[in-house]
Order: C-alpha cells, then sequence, then structure tokens
C-alpha cells in the first residue's frame, strides 16, 4: 500500500478541447515559479521530459513509470513526490491512462538561482543545530512519500498559483521557502526510513523507538540516544524531520496499527494496546486524525 498523504484533487480538463491526449500543459506563471498541470488520457511510453532548474512534481490522479538516466524505472504513484535538478531529463510511460483513468501530476518549476537564494537565506538566517549543518537538497534521494506537512505546503503553493489575487507572487515567494523546507525534511526522513543515514545521530533514536512501540518510550533514554540535551533534542530533532519526537512516535504506531488491521482476526481494541496505546478512543481520535478515517472503516478499506 502506498503510504503517502495525496495531495488535493484539480478538476481535469475537457478533452474535447485538448489539443493533445498526452502530456496535456496547463501553465500558471508567477514570479519566480511556475506551475504545470500534466494531464494524460491514452496509453503511451518512452515520453521525454526535461525542465530548466529546480522541479518538484507530485502525482495527483493514475499512475506512471519514470525511467532516470540508468536507473531502473519505478512506479508514481498519488502521494509522492520527485524532486530533479537542473539538466536532467527522464523518459516516462502510461501504461494505464486512458480518458476514464487519466494520469495527472503537479509539477513546480524554479529558476535555479532562485533556489540558491532562498536556500542561503534559510541558512544565513535560520542555520541549522544539526550535524548536516546546512539547508540543502539532496538529490540522491529523488523520490519519496509525502507526508502531511509536504502535502499541505504544496496544495498551499498549487492553490496560491491557480487563484486571482494580486498578491499571490508574494504569497508565493514566502510559501516556496517554507516548501524547500518540507522538502529537506521528507528527505531526511526517508534517507532513515531506508537506512541512508546511519552516520545521523537520530539514527540509533529512530531504531530505538521502532523496536520499541509497544513499550513506554522514555525521552531520556532517546536524548541518551542522541547524545543531546532534552531541549537541544526536541528543537533539533523537529527542525531535521519536522515532526517532534512525540509525534513522530505516535506516527509510527499508527503506521504499525494500519498494518496490524489488516488481520481480520484482530480486534481494533487489541491492535490499540499492542501499538502501545492504553486508551482506546484516544487511539481511535488520533487515527482519525491522521488517516481521515476510524480504525474499523480503515480496516474495512483494506478488507475490500
Amino acid at each position: 500500500m502506498n503510504n503517502g498523504f495525496p495531495l488535493q484533487t484539480i478538476n481535469l480538463s475537457d478533452t474535447r478541447e485538448l489539443d493533445s491526449l498526452v502530456e496535456h500543459r496547463r501553465v500558471f506563471t508567477l514570479n519566480h515559479c511556475e506551475l504545470n498541470i500534466f494531464e494524460t488520457y491514452r496509453p503511451c511510453s518512452d515520453v521525454v521530459l526535461s525542465y530548466n532548474g529546480l522541479v518538484i512534481t507530485s502525482m495527483l490522479r493514475g499512475k506512471k513509470v519514470m525511467h532516470l538516466s540508468q536507473k531502473p524505472g519505478f512506479d508514481f504513484l498519488p502521494g509522492e513526490t520527485v524532486i530533479l535538478p537542473e539538466g536532467i531529463s527522464m523518459k516516462v510511460d502510461f501504461p494505464e491512462a486512458d480518458e476514464r483513468h487519466p494520469v495527472q501530476c503537479a509539477t513546480i518549476a524554479l529558476d535555479w538561482h532562485v533556489v540558491t537564494q532562498m536556500l542561503d537565506f534559510l541558512n544565513e538566517r535560520y542555520p541549522r543545530k544539526d550535524e548536516g549543518g546546512e539547508w540543502k537538497l539532496n538529490f540522491s534521494q529523488y523520490h519519496f512519500y509525502n507526508n502531511r506537512e509536504l502535502a499541505n505546503v504544496m496544495n498551499k503553493l498549487i492553490n496560491i498559483s491557480m487563484e486571482d489575487d494580486l498578491a499571490k507572487d508574494a504569497l508565493a515567494d514566502l510559501t516556496l521557502k517554507s516548501l524547500l523546507i518540507r522538502v529537506i525534511q521528507t528527505q531526511n526522513m526517508a534517507l532513515i526510513e531506508d537506512g541512508l543515514a546511519m552516520n545521523n545521530r537520530f539514527a540509533a533514536v529512530v531504531e530505538y523507538i521502532r523496536e520499541n512501540l509497544t513499550a513506554k518510550i522514555s525521552v531520556e533514554v532517546l536524548c541518551q540516544k542522541a547524545c543531546m540535551s532534552k531541549s537541544g533534542f526536541f528543537r533539533t530533532f523537529k527542525e531535521t524531520f519536522g515532526l517532534s519526537p512525540v509525534e513522530f512516535i505516535i506516527r509510527e504506531r499508527i503506521g504499525l496499527a494500519k498494518r496490524l488491521l489488516t488481520n481480520p482476526t484482530a480486534t481494533v481494541t487489541e491492535v490499540c494496546y499492542q501499538v502501545g496505546f492504553n486508551n482506546l478512543h484516544y487511539f481511535s481520535r488520533l487515527f482519525k486524525m491522521l488517516e481521515g478515517v476510524t480504525p474499523t472503516a480503515y480496516r474495512q478499506t483494506v478488507g475490500s
């Protein structure tokens, strides 16, 4: 199952008015970025895409198969984002696209000098406290699941780009800095998820949390694992990942609950206690807040 948070859907174009059924493009241009909405309505393959500057693209509907350089192709689905640096092209297949199942994605393109200016601003005004030392994009981690925070800021920027507001350029510029921060934080979490950041001081913290999800997790122990004071630990953890340690633990427990709920013999109450919660009402409320449905409704969905 896809674990990413999908973006809000955007109304599709009227196919009777399109000049192409492959990657039909709607463009919304601002001072420092360009939003493209691409739609494809028939199966095709080896469509070549390339851009100038930084590209941040998220799927809204359907499926693409992406081929980047000589690397194996990968499925690109709603709830996922890909970033690409300047000068990189890719080939895309649309194996399932048709008029009943169109493929739609939102692509934000920024001039590279704008990205550099924004990262310089963040590093000068809001320097990071972790050992990474600076705000920077990691193009080896170019494909990742959206978390709620990244999806929210992407939705906000898309809405600003498409609305008719005299202040839209100012609003977009402010939101772009938030977007870069959220992309970097999401990449940091993805590196931990993939086991690619074992030199990060939080790798041991995350490993300990996952090994002890069903038990009471002591903040003091987490600070010891990170070799940090409590205040420094909380501040740096949230700066690095965009979540507090407590929020991360809750999301990990809900993720484990989702896996356990696929077992039809386990009751919701049993799952609640198995993942470290001691209050069924609290568990159900958190589950619905994070997943949009109750544990019971989620089980019905995955079981259907």
